[in-house]
């Protein structure tokens, strides 16, 4: 069986910052008796309530993730901490589906403040750590997954990394 680590707001999971989810309906590109899709919300997982305050990726120098409404509220040594902990459960995933634009999740297409009311696109906070620790693992969003190209493309990279295990 292939596990992919999917963001649980993805299937369906009432976990997001507002108490609500963003079912993708995944089930219809991974056949269950193949693939094991494993949810996974950092933001929860870490110790955030549901619902919670929204939180962003700043960088000030030092990426951090913060409250939106207090910056001083910093969630960033929580978020790796959690992650640490987690590295064996992760590391046994083929591959991630992840949400976009998540301060945690997102995949290039979290936005970063910087200095000056300068914003970037790039990765969240777990993914970061994610790429940091296994440059190799397959990640898309579920924007992309609906790309016949990118979906194959996955695909093929997550059976690659599961004959590899």
């Amino acid at each position: 069986m292939i596990k992919i680590g999917v963001s649980a707001c993805l299937l369906g999971e009432n976990v997001r910052y507002d108490g609500k989810n963003k079912n993708a309906d995944l089930g219809k590109y991974f056949d269950p008796n193949i693939y094991k899709l494993i949810p996974i919300c950092p933001e929860v997982e870490m110790g955030l309530t549901i619902p919670r305050p929204p939180i962003q990726v700043i960088n000030d120098g030092k990426i951090k993730l913060v409250q939106v409404a207090d910056h001083r509220i910093n969630y960033t040594q929580q978020m790796e901490t959690w992650f640490q902990e987690q590295t064996k459960i992760i590391s046994g995933f083929s591959g991630l589906i992840l949400k976009s634009k998540s301060p945690s999740c997102g995949n290039q297409t979290t936005i970063h403040f910087k200095f000056g009311n300068v914003v970037e696109f790039e990765d969240g906070l777990f993914v970061m750590f994610l790429k940091k620790q296994n440059p190799a693992i397959a990640f898309i969003d579920e924007i992309q997954i609906k790309e016949k190209q990118g979906l194959i493309k996955f695909i093929r990279q997550i059976s690659k990394n599961h004959l590899l295990d």
